[in-house]
């Protein structure tokens, strides 16, 4: 098989104009030094985002399509934390995913000559402790009070109560 990347045939299943404007306005809120956290949150709503309460969104987080992220209530998202999100990224109430954390439901299918899309939604469960510069691939799910070391790349769903280490899940006690 030879690659035609020139044949690639990008989904524009999105509006435009819609996504030109969450742009302007994302790059905007990063270079504002002091934007107030929950302008930010509203800002989110707006563009259609599901927040929950008490959820804390740190400065220089970027999001490709808000319309495309739920976030439950009290959850934590670190600085220059990155979602890309062609397709849904769901995730549940106390969840503290770590700076410079990438999750990313979008991707490609290298069997295609032309590397068509291979998105797939991502979900992270109750209580997950995603640690600093770890990478969730798409299709995975993270289990309830699950642990992503820091600097692994998930690949595959993690089971609830584990601790992903080492390209491995091994089973937790759940929290006290």
């Amino acid at each position: 098989m030879k690659r035609t990347l020139k044949n690639f045939q990008g989904g524009r299943d999105f509006n435009l104009i819609k996504a030109a404007l969450w742009l302007f306005i994302s790059n905007l809120l990063n270079v504002i030094p002091l934007t107030p956290k929950l302008l930010r949150i509203e800002i989110l709503r707006i563009f259609g985002a599901k927040v929950g309460f008490g959820v804390v969104i740190r400065r220089s987080v970027r999001i490709k399509f808000p319309w495309n992220l739920e976030i439950g209530d009290n959850c934590w998202i670190g600085e220059e934390v990155w979602f890309i999100n062609h397709e849904k990224i769901v995730i549940g109430s106390d969840v503290c995913i770590s700076q410079r954390s990438m999750i990313c439901s979008s991707g490609h299918d290298y069997r295609s000559a032309t590397l068509k899309f291979a998105h797939k939604p991502i979900r992270i469960k109750n209580g997950v402790w995603i640690c600093m510069d770890s990478k969730i691939l798409p299709g995975v799910t993270i289990g309830e009070c699950s642990v992503i070391s820091a600097g692994e790349v998930v690949r595959n769903s993690v089971p609830d109560y584990s601790m992903f280490i080492d390209g491995q899940s091994r089973r937790i006690q759940p929290p006290r």
